[in-house]
């Protein structure tokens, strides 16, 4: 038996992998890797308890609740957005107008999702491309840029859900459409 260098994985190294706690190693150390946690944000607060699911954000929640995006889903996003937009409609982008609408939007792009098994952190990154102008960079400028220079409003899929139905939806406009019918 030989020597181990120092730093290389012996036996007194900093840590072991196992299957609870993945390990990454970065030069000579280990390092314990952090996985992003599901958070869902404060729930829209409304007066009548009808329209209390439609504001909810977890009600466009998706069946993949997977936040992991990596190169392997960067890789193969492209493809994903061409089968949801085959779902999805291409005749369905939403530029924002009528603000009710919203609701439509978000249950046919959650559907169009899930049938095909798109997780939410892939979602987060392609709502905005069925999205028209000016939606679309409003959108854009509530998220993260790509290479970290705008930290965003909001980092998640959930949070750019519980976003919209701030920005587009109120309790009154939808109660005052809901009295009409």
């Amino acid at each position: 038996m030989g020597e181990v260098p120092p730093g290389t994985g012996s036996a007194d190294a900093v840590g072991t992998e196992s299957d609870e706690e993945p390990l990454a190693r970065q030069g000579p150390e280990i390092v314990r890797e952090t996985f992003p946690t599901r958070e869902v944000p404060a729930k829209i607060v409304v007066n009548n308890p009808m329209f209390r699911d439609v504001f909810d954000c977890e009600s466009y929640s998706l069946v993949n609740k997977s936040l992991t995006y990596g190169s392997r889903e960067a890789h193969t996003l492209g493809r994903r957005k061409k089968d949801v937009a085959q779902s999805f409609g291409v005749r369905s982008e939403w530029d924002g107008t009528p603000p009710l609408k919203v609701f439509q939007f978000l249950r046919k792009f959650a559907k169009a999702c899930d049938d095909n098994d798109v997780s939410e952190a892939e979602a987060f990154f392609m709502l905005q491309d069925f999205t028209k102008e000016p939606l679309r960079s409003e959108v854009m400028s509530v998220m993260p840029s790509r290479h970290g220079g705008n930290p965003g409003e909001v980092n998640s899929y959930l949070e750019l859900i519980n976003w919209m139905l701030r920005y587009h939806a109120d309790e009154a406009s939808l109660a005052a459409q809901h009295d009409s019918c």
